[in-house]
Order: structure tokens, then C-alpha cells, then sequence
């Protein structure tokens, strides 16, 4: 009984209270660069999009590879082809709409006043997003694989580890990006 509701709740509930600690920190962090945020308004309208995409490109390959591994279709191997494939559709979407973000922000600099230049925005938003990409992308095949290797059903580990890694990467990768860029 797999998916027993009993079975779900052992294997979420002490995992959900320990990405709400992770999620705590991540908002210390954020806390951290709050006189730039104040000064550059549109980092703060990054914060969400960082997170939402990231996790979002998580959870569809946590999904893909956890589907395939309850199918037989994937193996839990890091070098099954299929694994490799998927993990390197996900990098060329996030390099994808990572682009168009940094690309589309950066031209409204062109024309509103933002504070911050055209290629300021273009190398911290896509310098973020590909933090953020290249890491829950591998933050999500490990863990996947690692846990149904150890018999944890990855539908019930994998989504809230790589949406509170998300989280908090993304967050990072921010800061670290406009100390990289600004300061």
C-alpha cells in the first residue's frame, strides 16, 4: 500500500517542517539586501519570478523522472540516457525563458526608469537564473533518484525539497548577483 494516505504523511510530514526552517532562512537572506531593494524596486518583482520558475522547471522533471522510475521507463541511474536527456531539456528551457526575462526586463530599462542600466539587469537576472537553474536541476535529478533508491516514494519527497531549495537558491542567487553587478 504504497499510497496509502498513512504511508504519504510518514514520509512528508517531518520533510514539510524542515523546508519551512529553509524557507524562514531564505526570507533572512532577502531581509539582507533590503536597502537595494528599496533602491532598485524591480529586484524585488525578481524574487517571485527566480522562485516560480526554478521550482516550477523542478517539479516538472521531479515529476518526469519519478514517473518514469514508477514505470520502468527510467532507470535510477544518473547516466541513463533518459535521465541525462531530461535533465538537459530542463537546463535549455530555463536558458530559455531565463533569456527572455533577462531580455525582456533589461529593454524596459531602456525606456522607464528602473535605476539600474540595461546590461546591470541583463547579467543579474541572468546570471540568477542560471544559478538557479543549474542547481535545482541537479538538486532534483539526485534526489529523485536517491529516494526511490532508498524506497521513499519521490512524489512525496521530491516536490517540497525542490520547491523550498528553489526558494532559497533563488533568493542567493539574487543577492549574489547584485553584489556581483552593483556593489
Amino acid at each position: 500500500m504504497r499510497y496509502h494516505w498513512k504511508n504519504i504523511f510518514k514520509e512528508s510530514a517531518g520533510l514539510l517542517a524542515l523546508m519551512a526552517f529553509i524557507g524562514i532562512a531564505g526570507g533572512h537572506v532577502l531581509e539582507s539586501i533590503e536597502e537595494e531593494l528599496i533602491l532598485f524596486p524591480v529586484l524585488l518583482f525578481l524574487v517571485p519570478i527566480l522562485n516560480g520558475v526554478g521550482g516550477n522547471l523542478g517539479a516538472v522533471l521531479g515529476a518526469r523522472l519519478s514517473s518514469g522510475l514508477h514505470t520502468g521507463y527510467i532507470e535510477s541511474d544518473m547516466f541513463d540516457d533518459e535521465v541525462k536527456d531530461n535533465l538537459l531539456i530542463t537546463l535549455l528551457m530555463g536558458v530559455f525563458v531565463f533569456g527572455g526575462l533577462a531580455l525582456g526586463v533589461s529593454l524596459s530599462s531602456l525606456t522607464l526608469p528602473l535605476g539600474l542600466t540595461f546590461l546591470q539587469l541583463l547579467y543579474i537576472i541572468l546570471g540568477a537564473g542560471a544559478i538557479t537553474t543549474v542547481s535545482i536541476t541537479f538538486i532534483t535529478v539526485f534526489t529523485t533518484l536517491y529516494s526511490y533508491k532508498v524506497n521513499l516514494d519521490p512524489d512525496n519527497i521530491v516536490i517540497p525539497i525542490v520547491t523550498t531549495a528553489c526558494d532559497f537558491i533563488g533568493i542567493v542567487a539574487l543577492v549574489f548577483m547584485i553584489w556581483l553587478v552593483i556593489v
